[in-house]
């Protein structure tokens, strides 16, 4: 009972409880490779894309650009509200300033669960746990509403208000990367067959001895691809793995980050590949970050596009099906690209 009680308090109960030095199951090895300052991933102006415009064209070029050198990259002039963004950030700050009875009800470890508050990843199998606590929340198909908090007050409003200009959002997205791959703008939504598509709003307090932990392991995210929105009040959380070395993503104002998920890597037959990413954290103050997962419905059976298939570029995976793909990633502790490598040729 002990330990079911420390993973519902997570790291915001350490933090709250002030101590001093990181708790053995949180310590871990240094990553042995360095992290390095370089020029900002490339950030891309989504303004005037709705039509075919000499904007759009650069939007896609760009996008076609970033994917193949980065798989991560920033857009800004997206047409998100601005005061939309800043509202659920403090929405996130706001639930877990909540009483630990107020947010322990929600506190599940079944990754089915549409609605749900956890720690870590999965704790109750993990020998080494993450500096950060989390929120998910199912987006398409959506939670019922009785299954969203009543605190705060405004957190259905706001949540769902999110998610339905995310979705938005992200379809667009969805749509200019089919044309970044040379395909019709619908042709990765019908591949798709469905979305699915749910956030997760990671909470990382201060730690005591940060350069002892990690906030998030080092992956790839299993979906077709994620939109985050970064915490700009906190210089360094984000890194993502380039050329052997982890480069921070600083936050723009008012950006969205994306990112190639492997459900892309797959589609794109190996075109686009996803990045392994992790968030690192500090001792100063609190970070949040709110990532949105766009992907296809559970029951799509995914491979790579007939269109992107010839003879000089065989097919680089196996078919699969979407939602037993998930199950797999999330019965599994966090481990760079491992799981794409399990339906690959």
């Amino acid at each position: 009972m002990a330990a079911v009680a420390s993973r519902i308090a997570g790291v915001k109960g350490l933090a709250d409880a002030g101590i001093a030095m990181v708790p053995g199951e949180y310590r871990r090895d240094s990553d042995p490779r360095q992290c390095v300052e370089i020029e900002e991933i490339p950030v891309i102006d989504l303004s005037d894309v709705e039509k075919c415009s000499p904007a759009r064209i650069l939007a896609i070029d760009s996008i076609r650009s970033a994917s193949r050198d980065w798989g991560f990259f920033q857009v800004h002039e997206h047409g998100f509200p601005e005061q939309l963004m800043a509202n659920m950030m403090e929405l996130v700050h706001d639930f877990f300033r909540l009483p630990i009875e107020d947010r322990s009800v929600y506190y599940s470890e079944d990754s089915s669960s549409k609605f749900r508050m956890g720690t870590s990843f999965i704790p109750s199998k993990e020998t080494r746990r993450m500096w950060q606590d989390y929120l998910h929340q199912a987006c398409y198909p959506p939670c019922e509403i009785a299954q969203l908090p009543t605190k705060p007050p405004s957190y259905v409003k706001i949540s769902t208000a999110y998610a339905e200009a995310m979705n938005r959002l992200a379809k667009r997205v969805l749509g200019l990367f089919s044309e970044s791959l040379g395909l019709e703008s619908g042709a990765l939504e019908e591949a798709f067959g469905g979305e699915r598509h749910a956030m997760r709003m990671n909470y990382y307090p201060p730690c005591p001895e940060p350069e002892l932990t990690i906030g998030l392991d080092a992956h790839a995210d299993p979906n077709g691809f994620t939109i985050l929105q970064q915490d700009t009040r906190v210089k360094d959380g984000l890194q993502i793995l380039h050329c052997g070395a982890w480069v921070p993503i600083k936050p723009l104002p008012g950006a969205f980050v994306v990112n190639i998920g492997d459900q892309l890597q797959i589609l794109s037959n190996d075109a686009y590949k996803s990045v392994e990413h992790r968030a690192v954290v500090n001792s100063e103050r609190t970070r949040v970050s709110i990532a949105s997962f766009y992907g296809p419905a559970e029951d799509s059976h995914i491979a790579p596009l007939a269109q992107l298939v010839a003879d000089e570029a065989p097919a680089c995976f196996k078919e699969s099906v979407y939602g037993n793909y998930l199950q797999s990633f999330y019965a599994s502790k966090l481990d760079g690209k491992a799981a794409i490598e399990t339906v690959r040729y």
